[in-house]
């Protein structure tokens, strides 16, 4: 059964609420590369039309929409903000905020389960997939605040000229996941993985991708670089140590993994810190994880 999906009933019957609450937050991502609308962000108004439409389908409650809100001022609060300790005092509750939601430990987002227990494969261990609206309102958020969304030929050129490392990075965590035994060669299928894919790939991509990028690159990478612009290697220091902070969350997989997961943030680091383009890390951190998905046992061996 190597490369194939098992083939249990995992995969929930979506409710025609879905469509809508999935089209409105992926229009929030995207209004990130949108121009201004009246000089206004694009976001703002996206992300209002997705929280509402979550409030009304019952994935959100008042808690949940609190905790948007105040994520939000707290980010408009640290740009405009010109005083040393308020910046620091709001930087620090933004950090606190943006995890507790990443880590689902705000209540008031219903999460849509979408797959439950699935095993791609007889190797793979299950995995289930949620339609987290808090981690992707933090993606939002934290994205448009602490990057600048390429939305010019020029920055694009920019995020183009990081191809070396989106390419190397996944090749290199890859072999050696693979050498260390912490996955094995494990290619779906075409008629096996076509129906699961998407789900797996669209959502890592806007959701997983946008928001750990935007919190480790973008934030703490990215003010870390600055307050230690006066260094000649104050630019590396900040790629290692983001690198470090993002490894540590994966110790639950073991040793092997946590210094995987530091390496592949190596790689996202590199790819921000000679880009300058969050989007260079983002599709870094995509193309390490949709080859994982693709050709590797995933997440990991059973």
């Amino acid at each position: 059964m190597t490369g194939t999906f098992s083939t249990l009933p995992t995969m929930i019957s979506l409710p025609p609420s879905f469509w809508p609450l999935a089209a409105t937050w992926l229009l929030a991502v995207l209004s990130l590369w949108a121009p201004p609308i009246f000089h206004v962000a694009a976001w703002l108004p996206a992300l209002a039309i997705a929280v509402a439409t979550a409030v009304a389908l019952g994935a959100m409650q008042a808690t949940g929409v609190l905790a948007v809100l105040l994520l939000v001022a707290l980010c408009f609060g640290w740009q405009r903000a010109s005083h040393r300790v308020a910046k620091g005092v709001m930087l620090a509750a933004i950090v606190v905020l943006s995890l507790a939601m990443a880590l689902h430990q705000v209540p008031g987002f219903a999460n849509p389960l979408l797959v439950d227990k699935l095993q791609v494969s007889a190797a793979s261990a299950a995995v289930s997939l949620y339609l987290n609206l808090d981690k992707t309102a933090v993606g939002i958020v934290l994205c448009a605040t602490f990057a600048v969304p390429a939305r010019n030929r020029a920055a694009w050129r920019g995020v183009a000229a990081a191809w070396p490392v989106i390419v190397a990075t996944p090749v290199i965590v890859l072999l050696a996941g693979y050498g260390a035994g912490v996955i094995a060669i494990d290619p779906k299928w075409f008629a096996s993985w076509f129906h699961y894919a998407p789900l797996f790939l669209l959502t890592n991509l806007f959701t997983t991708c946008l928001a750990e990028e935007a919190f480790f690159r973008a934030l703490v990478q990215g003010r870390l670089a600055e307050a230690l612009s006066t260094r000649p290697d104050g630019a590396r220091i900040a790629v290692a140590v983001a690198a470090v902070l993002f490894g540590v969350p994966h110790a639950h997989g073991g040793p092997a993994l946590m210094v995987l997961a530091t390496f592949a943030g190596f790689g996202y680091g590199m790819a921000y810190q000679r880009s300058g383009r969050i989007e260079a890390a983002i599709l870094t951190h995509f193309a390490l994880n949709a080859t994982h998905f693709l050709m590797f046992t995933y997440p990991a061996l059973s």
